[in-house]
């Protein structure tokens, strides 16, 4: 009799565990590439905020443009100046959902591939998009990972003429976000 109680009660406590499931970083990271035959420029922002609401399946990520540090400071210069223009557009933001997030065990480590859908923000263009990606569980710690491509046209961002061979318009993106409970 006390067994089928505690089945019972578990049962009903089960809802209660997925809700409040927020996970979020003030210090996840977003690398990208450009590469052309002739140059090939990276660089890196540790400043990104990210987060997870499970019960709601809603994933947002808030990126500060100027936030990106590169080897040089004057690619850094162009970067925020002449490309992102960051005294106008000071934050790139995705909104979105995790197609598959009932395939993701929080609490069970593992790897789990996962989908993300939602709105890109950038230069002040919004656009659809789906990313391809991962959600790395590993002793209580979750981790968001993905890498996709955009291209710069697609968010109006211009590369001057006579930076095209050194700047290429398809730039490859890198995510790693540990997040915290």
């Amino acid at each position: 009799m006390m067994k089928k109680y505690l089945i019972l009660a578990a049962i009903a406590l089960m809802p209660m565990l997925s809700f409040g499931q927020f996970y979020k970083t003030s210090a996840g990271k977003i690398s990208f590439v450009s590469k052309t035959s002739i140059e090939e420029f990276s660089a890196i922002n540790s400043q990104v905020q990210a987060g997870i609401e499970v019960a709601q399946n809603k994933i947002q990520f808030r990126v500060p443009v100027n936030g990106f540090i590169f080897k040089s400071a004057l690619m850094q210069k162009h970067f925020q100046e002449n490309y992102m223009e960051t005294s106008r557009f000071q934050y790139s933001e995705f909104k979105g959902q995790i197609k598959n997030i009932a395939a993701v065990n929080f609490i069970q480590n593992g790897e789990y591939p996962v989908e993300a859908i939602g709105k890109l923000s950038m230069h002040g263009v919004t656009r659809d998009i789906i990313v391809p990606g991962k959600i790395v569980v590993k002793d209580g710690a979750v981790t968001l990972k993905a890498n996709f491509r955009i291209k710069c046209s697609d968010y109006q961002i211009k590369i001057p003429a006579a930076s095209s061979a050194s700047v290429s318009d398809d730039i490859a993106i890198a995510v790693d976000c540990p997040l915290a409970k």
